[in-house]
């Protein structure tokens, strides 16, 4: 039965994707406590605070902006995974990233539960392309990564060729794990 490898690569996706979604957004803010008695003020000339949603991205995160400078040609709302982290740690980032990205688009079905193909074949070549941007990485990562584009390669053609989704993505689960074992060997936490 090949239920519990799908779902098993899966679960690895999404973990992969949990892990970027920790380490590849920093948030940070600053807060002027009121003084108790007093109230928020009504300066008119202080200026307008806006709703998280309604603020707009920074000038540097521009559609179709080029990998590694913080946003995707693919999709403008995806950052990219180790973009300007340098070494081990950025190639690590990277390589899970995408892969994380890859996996959760397995769960936007279509009506008849299809995953389209065309939503995930511009991650895996995301992921396969990777490493061309942290050429810096210990020669064992790059290694390892290479072995990650090669099955993100074979990957691609089985989707090209017909090949259903989830069995595409499954040749994926051992080179992605391997490559996840050897950023821990070089001490980098994915």
């Amino acid at each position: 039965m090949r239920t519990p490898r799908r779902l098993a690569a899966l679960v690895l996706a999404v973990s992969a994707s949990a892990a970027l979604a920790a380490c590849s957004s920093p948030v940070s803010g600053t807060a002027t406590p009121v003084p108790q008695g007093q109230e928020a003020s009504t300066d008119p000339a202080a200026p307008p605070v806006e709703e998280a949603g309604d603020t707009d991205p920074a000038p540097d995160e521009a559609p179709g902006t080029a990998p590694g400078t913080g946003t995707t040609d693919a999709d403008d709302d995806l950052p990219v995974p180790g973009a300007g982290v340098p070494g081990d740690a950025g190639l690590c980032q990277a390589v899970v990233g995408w892969f994380g990205y890859a996996g959760l688009s397995l769960v936007s079905v279509d009506e008849n539960g299809h995953v389209d193909p065309a939503t995930v074949v511009p991650l895996l070549e995301a992921m396969r392309d990777a490493p061309a941007d942290h050429q810096d990485a210990g020669a064992p990562l790059l290694a390892a990564a290479d072995d990650v584009s090669a099955a993100a390669d074979e990957a691609i053609d089985l989707l090209e060729s017909g090949t259903d989704v989830l069995t595409a993505f499954e040749s994926l689960t051992q080179p992605v794990t391997d490559f996840a074992a050897a950023c821990t060997s070089a001490g980098v936490t994915v």
